[in-house]
């Protein structure tokens, strides 16, 4: 599942691992640049839909610390 937010690129997705393990792997991504803002996994059973909307969370602390606003989000 991908998404765009507030100029982020938010994905998360269930795979299996090369040992055969389920994982959910997310990651959010700032257009305007590429910075790799989020980039992990969880064996946990939460949803990938439930995985968007923390990342969502996440997003909007991260712009509300580096005072980036939403309209145009700056390399800093």
């Amino acid at each position: 599942m991908k998404t765009e937010y507030k100029g982020y690129e938010l994905s998360a997705s269930r795979e299996d691992s090369l040992c055969g393990i389920e994982n959910l792997y997310f990651s959010a991504y700032r257009l305007s640049d590429g910075l790799e803002v989020i980039c992990d996994f969880t064996e946990g059973e939460d949803s990938e839909e439930d995985f968007i909307e923390s990342m969502k969370v996440r997003i909007d602390g991260f712009i509300e610390t580096r005072g980036e606003s939403e309209d145009m989000l700056e390399d800093y």
